[in-house]
């Protein structure tokens, strides 16, 4: 059998704009497992966290492959079965019938928990999320999926927020201060607020990062959404709160070798 060369893995992860963390964490890993030297580590970790320095994700399977090849291979195997787990944990938040579900962006996270939740839901309203138009092609894989959908212009957030039952996003990262996911995620926040209904972020415990991570001039297409905005942040271990999170995020430390890189 032939095996395919590491850094074919890496330059493929860090080419990917558009599969979820979770694929880009997983094939990033495969190309650590065969990389033996600390200098080939922080080689594939800097072009990685240069090409996708919003993704938590890949700053902790980066953080782990500095301490071994076994270690990155089993955050990255932590990092699957606990997304999974946050989506089966979502049936506690949406639980009553014909619940309109709001979403920004394309999050697999979001994806997975609605099929898990499938015959509760009515209607799920994506935006548009411009740049990038990722809402329009979410819409048309719940459609394939089942779902009945609606695509609604950015412009229209506060307004989608007042027909919804609930808004739910994925997540990028969530450090100690906020949600980071596609810009225009805080206008969501602050409308669901506005109309009193329920908030809340899909991430898994493996996406936590402290705040020294997120550099906002890195990564101009997102933005962190102040935790205080989410009613809770729904992990592999149910739905935490804003302070929870908080703390949990702050215990964490990257490594110097990893936050200084020029990105």
């Amino acid at each position: 059998m032939t095996h395919m060369d590491p850094w074919d893995h890496i330059r493929k992860a860090v080419a990917d704009n558009r599969s979820g963390s979770v694929q880009v964490a997983h094939r990033a890993a495969l190309g650590f497992e065969s990389l033996t030297t600390r200098r080939d580590v922080m080689r594939a970790s800097r072009a990685l966290l240069r090409a996708h320095p919003a993704m938590a994700a890949l700053w902790r399977l980066c953080a782990a492959a500095l301490e071994g090849q076994e270690e990155a291979a089993a955050y990255a195997e932590q990092l699957a079965s606990a997304t999974t787990a946050a989506a089966d944990a979502t049936r506690w938040v949406i639980t009553k019938r014909k619940t309109v579900v709001l979403t920004h962006s394309s999050s697999g996270s979001v994806v997975r928990a609605l099929e898990r939740v499938r015959g509760k839901v009515s209607l799920v309203m994506c935006t548009a999320s411009i740049p990038g138009g990722e809402g329009r092609a979410l819409a048309r894989r719940l459609e394939t999926a089942g779902f009945e959908t609606s695509v609604i212009p950015d412009a229209g957030i506060a307004r989608a927020c007042e027909e919804a039952d609930v808004a739910l996003v994925g997540a990028d990262a969530v450090t100690d201060e906020g949600v980071v996911n596609k810009v225009g995620t805080a206008i969501l926040a602050l409308g669901a607020r506005e109309a009193e209904i329920g908030c809340y972020a899909i991430a898994a415990t493996g996406k936590l990062v402290p705040s020294e991570f997120w550099r906002p001039e890195a990564s101009p297409a997102y933005e962190s959404t102040p935790l205080e905005l989410f009613d809770a942040v729904i992990t592999e271990r149910g739905a935490k709160r804003p302070g929870y999170v908080r703390r949990a995020a702050a215990r964490l430390e990257l490594p110097e070798k990893l936050l200084g890189i020029s990105i």
